[in-house]
């Protein structure tokens, strides 16, 4: 309905994904990252590319995202969740930490959210949730 609302072409994208559909994710993200303020949507981007193969592009987007953050704010979500897409477990759950030490609200949909499905089961992330009290 509000073709400006961001989070809802970033939702369709990770839907997309976890459907398989890597091309139509990628061109929903590519759409919505040309609007401002899309970091969370430029990771998953990223995250997208990463899980359909183009991983040299997802690590451009991880790379441009963190030489963002070296001189402004980039959420710790947004580089957990390209990391999550390479399959990068460590890294992906030392961002995730740093997201609970900054008490981002991401971390509130962890039991249920699938794309932090690869961190289940992790002693790092059980703890996390156990220290969450979730």
């Amino acid at each position: 309905m509000n073709p400006n609302a961001e989070e809802s072409y970033r939702l369709m994208g990770v839907a997309l994904s976890l459907e398989g559909d890597y091309q139509e994710a990628e061109r929903v993200l590519r759409e919505a990252a040309r609007m401002p303020e899309c970091n969370y949507t430029y990771a998953t981007l990223g995250y997208v590319l990463a899980l359909a193969g183009k991983t040299a592009d997802a690590r451009k987007i991880l790379g441009e995202l963190e030489e963002v953050r070296a001189r402004d704010y980039v959420s710790p979500v947004a580089l957990a969740t390209i990391y999550l897409g390479l399959g990068d477990v460590e890294k992906a759950l030392d961002w995730t930490e740093v997201a609970f030490d900054e008490r981002r609200g991401w971390l509130a949909y962890m039991q249920v959210n699938p794309v932090m499905d690869p961190m289940r089961g992790h002693p790092r992330f059980e703890a996390l949730v156990k220290k969450m009290k979730l």
